[in-house]
């Protein structure tokens, strides 16, 4: 996954906006067969949402603050990701059954 990540300070706030900008061939399969994932960042304000949807933006007191915020955020989408990759199919095949 690729994300445009841009920084802004302005009015001595720090502001950090995400915005998706692709998946790699691997994550599109695993999106094909398994289903957009969704990326729960509730604990952060920012609620719960699709992966392809990833647009949102925060803003900061200190540039620590926005910096530790980003390497939480950027974490969760890895980890989801992982899970995402790590999913196996079980239940695909085919088979002759004798009745």
């Amino acid at each position: 996954m690729r994300l445009k990540v841009k920084k802004l300070l302005r009015g001595g706030e720090y502001h950090i906006c995400f915005e998706n900008v692709d998946f790699n061939e691997e994550e599109v399969q695993g999106i094909e067969k398994f289903g957009m994932p969704f990326v729960d960042f509730t604990t952060d304000g920012l609620g719960t949402r699709r992966l392809d949807e990833i647009s949102f933006s925060f803003k900061c007191q200190t540039p620590q603050e926005a910096e530790e915020m980003f390497g939480k955020i950027t974490q969760t989408l890895k980890d989801r990701l992982t899970e995402l990759l790590s999913q196996v199919d079980t239940f695909s095949g085919e088979d002759v059954v004798e009745i």
